[in-house]
């Protein structure tokens, strides 16, 4: 567990040393929260609380899905095209180990963005509206254990992919996965104002399917071999 917390460490140097990635990130949360949430002045009272509560459940993960993007192309895609991983791998770290690592880095500094981006809703939202709008239980619960599961979750199957596929399928990935997340931020908006709330079983539902997925993809990892990505290496 230690070496794992030791790449972890690294990682996390990495991407706040990388201060184009960090403002990239802090202006996305907050052009989210701007462009979002004083929409809350235009819903009717009654709706008012459910759809801030959708705001909340839909935009967070799906932010801190788009930081993971963000991040993890440079942790893994940016240090194989550069050969960086090199130095890892003549290390005594199996690979397990350094991809649990990454996982842990990068989600560490995804996760605390998109509760930034949570907190900014909040704050904002109060300001455009008459009634004191907090999040509730559920909406708790999914900030604080749904959303950082489905984070590392999505690093987790990133890393995987950029380990094992070599530079030109890697890129195919990024892109596909780039336009499947803008397609899905940009059906969000109906999603939030379809008239109903979020309830406490389906954020059950995702914390099982991201818990799951992250336990599948750290069991293929074994699959893995250090010769298979040193060939794919530019």
């Amino acid at each position: 567990m230690n070496k794992i917390f030791i790449v972890a460490k690294k990682e996390l140097k990495g991407i706040l040393k990388t201060r184009s990635q960090m403002l990239m990130g802090i202006s996305f949360a907050l052009w989210f929260s701007v462009m979002t949430a004083p929409v809350v002045k235009t819903v009717e009272e009654s709706a008012v609380v459910d759809y801030f509560n959708n705001l909340i459940f839909y935009w967070v993960l799906m932010l801190g899905i788009f930081m993971a993007y963000i991040f993890s192309g440079k942790v893994f895609f940016g240090e194989k095209r550069e050969g960086i991983i090199e130095t890892l791998l003549c290390t005594p770290l199996s690979l397990r180990e350094i991809w649990s690592g990454k996982v842990v880095g990068v989600t560490i500094i995804a996760y605390l963005i998109s509760l930034l981006s949570a907190i900014l809703i909040t704050t904002i939202a109060n300001v455009f509206s008459a009634t004191l709008l907090l999040p509730s239980p559920a909406m708790l619960f999914h900030i604080f254990l749904v959303v950082p599961a489905f984070v590392a979750a999505a690093i987790g199957l990133l890393g995987f992919g950029h380990f094992l596929l070599g530079m030109r399928e890697n890129q195919i990935l990024s892109i596909s996965i780039f336009i499947a997340i803008f397609l899905a931020l940009s059906f969000t908006k109906n999603v939030i104002s379809g008239g109903y709330a979020v309830s406490w079983v389906a954020i059950g539902v995702l914390l099982i399917v991201a818990v799951l997925l992250l336990a599948l993809i750290s069991y293929l990892t074994r699959y893995l071999s250090k010769e298979r990505i040193v060939t794919t290496i530019p």
